[in-house]
């Protein structure tokens, strides 16, 4: 069975950046994708997507109109919960399968997620490493990248778990605040770290936890 990392960050930190310079050195298994693969339509998450928000959800085409859904979700965060509770189980759930997948060939997979933390997946995954900057790096990235205002970047920087808090959860931490070349020097850094690593820290449950057995974070 290979050793199975999760990898994290927060938004405008680098994380698909950092995902790309571990893919020689690892198998990834994208949670964003299997996101998407899981609504495709059809889908029984499609469907209960659909029942929650209405055919006003879709595109003519049947997909998704994921702008639709962020501008909802955005503005109310009950909603964005109700449709974590229909997509977040099904994506664990195939990331398993896909993660033993890719084991078989692989010394290492790491499954990328943006949400790690949030959707509790650090309770049967270890260890986790997370791509960090500065509130200062992400407001900047932020609008340059996306070209958002000010309100807009705290608006989003609000809406997500403070990094502070990430840090504090992560067993390794890539620093993201200089150039390429920097970021791929503290990457190797910490793989290093990484590969130095007990076996005994390594945990990859099939099946979540019980409540009870949870440890806290």
């Amino acid at each position: 069975m290979a050793k199975v990392i999760g990898l994290t960050g927060g938004i405008a930190t680098g994380k698909s950046t950092v995902s790309r310079i571990l893919s020689d050195r690892a198998a990834i298994v994208d949670a964003d994708r299997l996101a998407r693969e899981i609504v495709e339509p059809g889908q029984d998450a499609w469907r209960d997507i659909v029942e929650l928000f209405g055919r006003e959800a879709l595109r003519e085409d049947e997909t998704l109109d994921r702008a639709y859904l962020r501008g909802i979700v955005f503005k109310e965060p009950a909603l964005r919960r109700r449709l974590e509770e229909i997509t977040h189980p099904r994506i664990r759930a195939l990331a398993r399968q896909r993660i033993v997948k890719r084991s078989h060939d692989h010394d290492f997979v790491i499954y990328d997620a943006p949400l790690l933390f949030e959707a509790k997946i650090h309770h049967w995954l270890r260890p986790v490493l997370l791509v960090a900057c500065s509130r200062e790096t992400q407001e900047q990235r932020l609008r340059q990248r996306d070209g958002l205002t000010e309100a807009d970047v705290a608006r989003h920087l609000k809406a997500q778990m403070p990094m502070e808090e990430k840090r504090r959860m992560a067993d390794f931490v890539v620093e993201n605040d200089g150039t390429l070349a920097e970021l791929e020097r503290n990457v190797a850094r910490v793989w290093q770290a990484v590969l130095a690593t007990s076996p005994a820290r390594y945990i990859f449950l099939l099946t979540d936890p019980p409540e009870s057995d949870r440890p806290p974070g």
